[in-house]
């Protein structure tokens, strides 16, 4: 799985909107959009203020085969 489907997964189970994540996280819906559209992995600062906001580990937003 990648990040911007981890990302997505995530963020529904919590009933969140991007608009939502956006408030909590401090990160631009549109990098939380793009994340989820194209599948990029963010950057470490931009992971760890979603996880925040997510209140999970930065390693859940990983790709499966580089938290390993």
């Amino acid at each position: 799985m990648t990040s911007g489907q981890e990302l997505f997964m995530i963020r529904s189970q919590k009933g969140l909107t991007q608009a939502k994540l956006s408030d909590l996280s401090g990160v631009p819906q549109t990098t939380i959009s793009g994340i989820e559209n194209t599948n990029k992995t963010p950057g470490l600062k931009t992971a760890i203020k979603l996880a925040k906001a997510l209140e999970i580990q930065v390693e859940d937003l990983l790709p499966k085969e580089v938290a390993k």
